[in-house]
């Protein structure tokens, strides 16, 4: 089932508790935290203690993506805040194999993050190693972005490498997806969308979700 991942950097800070709820009520299936320091990307947003201080609005997963340049060092501030899953950036990891275990240790998932700069040959080795692989559509650090020309085309060709394994990473894709292009992104391989501006500057959440599961209802990946 193809599921919807309602991004918070794009929610309403001074009322995240009820943005999350909103979301949920709406049907979204999880949540995903950007994380930024200003030194990866330009930009600062969510920090690790939102996780805590909002799991007791929702029992939906939740994702935190590291967008910062040291994400080993900071590994260690999650154990006990309950993420579902902690994703990092191909080109922060110095050895990505020690990052994934040290994010396994602590009962969390692995997700691993591309920009679009990123080639997928360079990473396809680690998918065993993986649950979830993210592509960026935009470059990372803020939202609101039009998704970059060549994103369908790569998450096409993820799709045929992850097929290819034995163990098949789940491929969400993140920056520009909208009800317009939701079944464009299933059909080239997506399995999560994950949405911020077009869901939380939505005058009606759960119609927007509606729309897009409507959209997507036809497809065999559906």
């Amino acid at each position: 089932m193809i599921q919807i991942c309602a991004s918070l950097l794009a929610a309403n800070y001074a009322r995240l508790g009820e943005e999350v709820q909103r979301a949920e009520n709406a049907g979204v299936d999880s949540y995903h935290f950007d994380m930024m320091d200003g030194h990866y990307v330009p930009n600062l947003a969510l920090a690790p203690e939102h996780l805590k201080t909002l799991r007791s609005y929702s029992h939906l997963p939740f994702h935190a993506h590291l967008e910062l340049d040291n994400p080993d060092d900071v590994l260690s501030k999650f154990e006990s805040l309950q993420a579902d899953m902690i994703i990092v950036q191909w080109d922060t990891l110095s050895d990505p194999l020690r990052t994934f275990e040290k994010i396994r240790s602590q009962k969390i998932k692995v997700g691993l993050g591309l920009s679009p700069d990123d080639a997928l040959d360079d990473v396809s080795r680690f998918f065993l190693e993986i649950d979830l692989l993210l592509l960026l559509g935009v470059y990372p650090g803020f939202g609101g972005q039009t998704i970059q020309p060549g994103t369908y085309e790569k998450i096409k060709f993820a799709r045929r490498l992850v097929d290819r394994t034995s163990h098949r990473p789940a491929i969400a894709v993140d920056g520009g997806v909208k009800p317009e292009n939701a079944a464009a992104l299933v059909r080239a391989g997506a399995d999560i969308l994950i949405m911020g501006t077009a869901l939380f500057q939505s005058s009606d959440m759960a119609r927007t979700i509606g729309s897009i599961r409507a959209s997507i209802a036809g497809s065999p990946r559906r």
